[in-house]
């Protein structure tokens, strides 16, 4: 009896000993896809610059170069995912994630993705015949995740649980999977796979699902953003993550620049942020590397034309930040707009709905708090037809009709009427 007593004492404080060394402060993402997740764009040498050793990466898999070993943590430096992999949204996720956070917060990503791969791929019951129709370099990714990326990424999770708090989960994948309907269906139930067999709650672990190469930005499966508008009424804890203006490689129809990455990787910190109750900014204690500060630093807002509409007209906006790197942001959806009290402005237009003079004035802050501002000048003189009385003008002259006959203004019947550039109407 006493042996027993000593023995369940043992294992009492094992059990609490391994929950000893979960830190509640190392936060976790999940992160699963195709070659955007994966990775597509090559570094450049700001990306290869300092990264902050409290953004790290479990390796999914063995790498050769840079050598790392399948379940260990590193350092996130490029490239996190896989050896095949380059630049891609989870690295600037990270990198941003760790400069707003409190500097005891550390953050980890955990990524499966492969190039090309269907949401299928996802599946357990679906891989095996996956494998046997992929391409050979496909094929072999798949098999480096034991052939089966799911239970790669659930196993890893498992792993990450040993020394944290999974967070959240982030998914880009679609264009093989281009406007099929019944795809939010596949994430949810792959969503919910993930859950229950790592003893997660919806509510504490949302999911960020990343919207594909827009029309505008050369993409060729945009058309599968109208499936990914869906999955917040599919799944309640879901989010997406806009790519409006973001920008793609040039190359193909399917993937980001480099500078497309950063961006998209912000964009869904931003999202994490929000999410969690936090503005995002940068936490006032971070020293911010050099590299990231000229990513971060807006510097101006490009200049909007002035606007001399008729009464009713609408004007879509379009705000573009650049920032002290050059590269460019479409920030309309964080920008802070003012309008004169006879113009409008919702779900990114402008409509003047009276006669007026005024300036509209747009500001937007950057991740460190910098605020920059500019305006354009809204001036409305009416809808361009003018109603006048029929029994006196004391504006008569050169009048025409329709088909361009001078008429006699002192005589005029009930019609319309043309005078210089404008449409007069007389009851």
């Amino acid at each position: 009896m006493k042996k027993l007593f000593i023995m369940g004492v043992l294992l009492t404080t094992l059990a609490v000993g391994a929950k000893a060394d979960v830190d509640p402060n190392f936060y976790i993402y999940l992160c699963f896809g195709q070659s955007n997740m994966e990775g597509n764009a090559q570094p450049q040498s700001v990306d290869k610059q300092y990264v902050d050793p409290r953004f790290q990466m479990l390796a999914t898999t063995n790498f050769n170069s840079p050598k790392r070993t399948m379940g260990e943590w590193y350092t996130a430096t490029c490239p996190i995912v896989s050896p095949w992999g380059g630049l891609g949204m989870a690295d600037y996720f990270g990198r941003t994630m760790v400069a707003a956070l409190p500097e005891n917060v550390r953050v980890g990503v955990v990524d499966v993705a492969i190039g090309g791969i269907a949401i299928e791929g996802f599946m357990s019951d679906k891989i095996s015949d996956l494998l046997k129709s992929a391409d050979g370099w496909q094929k072999e990714r798949i098999i480096a995740y034991g052939s089966d990326p799911y239970r790669r990424l659930v196993d890893m999770g498992k792993k990450a649980q040993e020394v944290g708090v999974i967070k959240g989960i982030l998914l880009h994948q679609g264009c093989s999977n281009n406007g099929q309907s019944d795809w939010p269906q596949k994430v949810k139930g792959i969503y919910e796979g993930i859950l229950a067999e790592l003893g997660l709650d919806a509510a504490d672990v949302p999911l960020f699902v990343g919207e594909t190469l827009r029309q505008d930005q050369g993409g060729g499966c945009y058309q599968h953003n109208a499936v990914v508008a869906k999955m917040p009424s599919v799944v309640p804890t879901s989010y997406v993550v806009h790519s409006n203006g973001i920008p793609g490689n040039g190359q193909d129809p399917w993937h980001f620049s480099a500078a497309g990455y950063r961006t998209f990787g912000k964009r869904y910190a931003y999202e994490a942020l929000k999410v969690m109750g936090r503005e995002p900014r940068a936490d006032a204690a971070y020293e911010m590397p050099s590299n990231l500060t000229k990513f971060f630093h807006v510097t101006e807002l490009k200049k909007i034309n002035d606007f001399s509409p008729k009464k009713g007209a609408t004007r879509a906006l379009k705000i573009t930040a650049i920032f002290e790197d050059n590269h460019t942001e479409e920030v309309t959806d964080e920008a802070q707009i003012a309008v004169p009290d006879f113009v409008t402005y919702q779900d990114g237009k402008l409509k003047v709905n009276d006669e007026g003079d005024g300036d509209v004035t747009i500001s937007y802050t950057d991740f460190m708090g910098n605020t920059v501002t500019t305006s354009f000048h809204v001036s409305c003189v009416g809808t361009g037809i003018h109603e006048v009385n029929s029994d006196g003008l004391s504006d008569h002259q050169d009048m025409f009709d329709l088909n361009g006959r001078r008429v006699n203004g002192k005589q005029l019947q009930p019609g319309i009427y043309i005078k210089g550039n404008e449409k007069r109407i007389v009851r």
